[in-house]
C-alpha cells in the first residue's frame, strides 16, 4: 500500500485557509498536525512536529513567522500559497494592492519557505483575471479555490523531484504592508478611477468612508462617517450608488442625499 504524504498545515485566516485545509484532505494527504492560532505556542508545535514527522508543511494564509527550527523539521521543507505573481506584491496585502493599481491579472504563487517573507525559490505559479468587478472579497475566494488546485497538483511533483524550484527576481520585487482602518478613508483629491479601484480594494476591510458635518438635534454641528459602498465611473466621472450612514443600513446615495441637501462628496 502506498504511504500517504504527511503534511502539517499553518493556517488561521478563516475560511479561505480553510478551502486549502479541506482540499489536502480531499486528495488524502495525511495531515499530522493542522495549527489555526497564529498565537501557538511554538515550543509545544515543535515536540509534535518532531513526534509526527511530517514530510512537508504548508502555509496558507497564516499570519506569522514560523521559527527557522520549526521549518527545518520537514523533510521537504515548508511550502507557502501566496496570492500574486511573486515577486510582484510580497506581503500581507497582495490583492488589496492589484486591485489598488489597477492590474488586470494577478496570481497564485507556491514557493519554499525562508526566513525572509515571500522570498523563496518559486515551484509553481498560475495567473488569474482580475474581473473589473472584482472586490477583494470576491477575488480572495477566486484565488483559494485556484490555489487550493495548484496545491494539490504541485506537492505530489516537489516531493517526487520533479519540479525544479527557480529563484525570484530580487530587482522586480514590490510591497506591501499591514492594511490599517485609516487606509479607507478617501481623498476625494485622487482620480475617480483611483477611488472606484479603493471601494472594490478595501471591500469587505476596512471599508471606504469619508466624514462629514450634520447638525444634532441641538442645533449643534457634529462630524459623522459615511461609509461608501458602491461607485461607477460614467463618463469619466465618479457616481456613487450605494452608501452608509453611521449607525444605519445601506440605502442609495440619493436617498441619502435627500436629508443632506447641501452634502456634495463626488459628481
Amino acid at each position: 500500500m502506498k504511504q500517504k504524504i504527511k503534511v502539517v498545515f499553518f493556517g488561521s485566516f478563516g475560511e479561505f485557509s480553510k478551502v486549502y485545509l479541506r482540499a489536502l484532505k480531499e486528495s488524502n494527504f495525511d495531515i499530522v498536525l493542522a495549527i489555526e492560532d497564529k498565537k501557538a505556542n511554538f515550543v509545544e508545535i515543535k515536540g509534535k512536529m518532531e513526534q509526527t514527522k511530517p514530510d512537508l508543511g504548508v502555509i496558507a494564509y497564516f499570519g506569522a513567522i514560523i521559527p527557522k527550527e520549526v521549518l527545518k523539521i520537514p523533510k521537504y521543507g515548508f511550502i507557502n500559497i501566496h496570492p500574486s505573481l511573486l515577486p510582484r506584491w510580497r506581503g500581507p496585502s497582495p490583492i488589496q494592492n492589484a486591485i489598488l493599481a489597477g492590474n488586470k491579472t494577478t496570481g497564485i504563487t507556491i514557493h519554499l519557505t525562508t526566513d525572509k517573507i515571500d522570498a523563496g525559490d518559486i515551484l509553481t505559479q498560475k495567473e488569474i483575471l482580475i474581473l473589473p468587478d472584482d472586490t477583494c472579497a470576491t477575488l480572495t475566494e477566486r484565488l483559494a479555490d485556484e490555489g487550493a488546485k495548484l496545491l494539490t497538483e504541485t506537492i505530489p511533483g516537489w516531493i517526487k523531484g520533479n519540479i525544479i524550484p527557480r529563484a525570484q527576481n530580487e530587482s522586480k520585487a514590490t510591497f506591501t504592508k499591514i492594511i490599517k482602518k485609516g487606509d479607507g478613508l478617501i481623498d476625494w483629491s485622487k482620480s475617480p478611477e483611483y477611488i472606484e479601484r479603493m471601494v472594490r480594494a478595501y471591500n469587505p476591510w476596512p471599508g471606504t468612508y469619508t466624514k462629514f458635518e450634520t447638525t444634532n438635534s441641538k442645533s449643534e454641528t457634529i462630524q459623522k462617517i459615511l461609509k461608501i459602498k458602491k461607485v461607477e465611473i460614467i463618463d469619466g466621472k465618479l457616481k456613487i450608488i450605494t452608501v452608509q450612514p453611521e449607525g444605519k443600513k445601506d440605502m442609495p446615495y440619493e436617498a441619502f442625499l435627500r436629508g443632506h441637501k447641501n452634502l456634495v462628496l463626488g459628481d
